[in-house]
């Protein structure tokens, strides 16, 4: 829409495009130009002698050549001072014969032909004044007339530079139109990946965590279930429930793809953050995992941060119930005026899930480089795993 409206307006001021228009514009200047030269040349011929018909010829030929001025403006240019210099030389009368050069070079310079429209202003004004000089043909080239003629050729110069200029500034403007639009799409492309991105992390969080939880109390029911049926019910409940929250949260991430609410059924609450964190350890010792949950510092935790802290800590948990064998974890969040780290370390067996390529460490390192920081996941001298991550906080407040 933009570069629709733009193409349509820089061709008020001169521009290549849209031939429709062209033909008939250029069409209209050729006609006008012979009307008046006409017009001029016979009002003339009351007084004295007219053109001969070679005269008229040439009169013609130099306005009907103007036809032609976009597609080939130079030769047209000389082919036009040609003309007016040959009906010079057969001493027919008039000033007249002088628009037809007017239009050709102005039509030169607004072309971006600077250099031909200069050189056919000075050629035309050195070749009439020569003229004027060794064959007397009584226009006065040499005399008063020759700042006239000069002034002439020079205003029409001028003129199509002036519409040059002011067509480069369109285009100009068009251009860098058509790019900040260009760029402005391409950055909406860029956050909307970058949100699907940040949803899919989400998502991958809150599905192997609960899946994770609900494998272990399922497994736990099935083996409990002749001998046990209490610790069996407990079990299913704890599924039941881990599943709840799961659907939940999925629900909420769904919402957001979608653009709309959440579901008025459906259950609603905050983004999770670190004062979800112990309930979410809570969770994860119905896996069998003593988690223990060790708070260093106070102050406030500006919002992505602490929904990359709940969801690091989610991601770690749930490597060590699904990879680790380990039977204790502890999550140390340690909070300065510049610094969250968040640490979560196991007793396991130190193996990196996946081989050291899986999705969720991805994830979580992508999660603190959004926020500025670093996260180091490695196993541990002493057997298990550790991972650390550390937050600015003012960067991300």
């Amino acid at each position: 829409m933009i570069r629709r409206s733009f193409v349509a307006y820089s061709w008020q001021v001169e521009s290549p495009y849209n031939p429709p228009s062209r033909r008939l514009i250029d069409v209209a200047v050729a006609a006008a130009v012979l009307v008046a030269i006409i017009a001029g040349t016979s009002a003339i011929s009351h007084e004295g002698p007219g053109p001969d018909p070679l005269g008229w010829a040439l009169l013609g030929a130099a306005g009907g050549a103007l036809l032609m001025r976009r597609r080939w403006p130079v030769p047209v240019m000389w082919l036009v001072i040609s003309a007016a210099l040959a009906y010079t030389l057969l001493d027919n009368p008039g000033g007249f014969y002088t628009i037809p050069m007017g239009v050709a070079v102005f039509t030169a310079a607004a072309d971006r032909r600077r250099r031909a429209a200069l050189i056919g202003l000075l050629g035309a004004f050195i070749l009439f004044l020569g003229t004027d000089l060794l064959f007397d043909t009584g226009h006065d080239i040499a005399g008063a007339s020759a700042l006239w003629f000069l002034g002439w050729l020079t205003v029409a110069c001028l003129l199509g530079e002036v519409m040059r200029s002011r067509s480069d500034y369109v285009r100009a403007v068009e251009e860098r139109a058509v790019e900040e639009e260009r760029s402005r799409h391409e950055e909406a492309l860029r956050r909307a990946g970058e949100e699907r991105m940040a949803i899919a992390r989400d998502l991958h969080d809150v599905l192997a965590h609960s899946i994770s939880i609900i494998n272990v109390q399922a497994g736990a029911a099935l083996h409990h279930l002749d001998s046990a049926p209490e610790e069996t019910r407990e079990a299913l409940v704890k599924v039941r429930d881990t599943g709840k929250q799961a659907l939940g949260e999925l629900r909420s991430s769904i919402a957001v793809l979608r653009h709309r609410d959440v579901d008025r059924m459906a259950p609603t609450r905050p983004a999770p953050g670190l004062e979800d964190i112990a309930e979410l350890a809570e969770r994860t010792r119905l896996a069998g995992l003593e988690v223990d949950v060790v708070a260093e510092g106070d102050g406030e935790v500006p919002a992505p941060v602490g929904v990359a802290a709940y969801r690091i800590v989610q991601e770690s948990l749930t490597n060590v119930v699904r990879h680790s064998a380990a039977t204790r974890a502890t999550v140390t969040l340690a909070r300065s005026r510049r610094m969250l780290v968040v640490l979560v370390e196991d007793d396991g067996h130190g193996a990196v899930p996946g081989g050291g390529h899986g999705h969720g460490i991805d994830g979580m390192r992508e999660r603190t480089r959004t926020l500025g920081g670093e996260l180091t996941a490695e196993p541990r001298p002493e057997g298990g795993f550790r991972v650390e991550a550390r937050i600015p906080l003012e960067e991300s407040s």
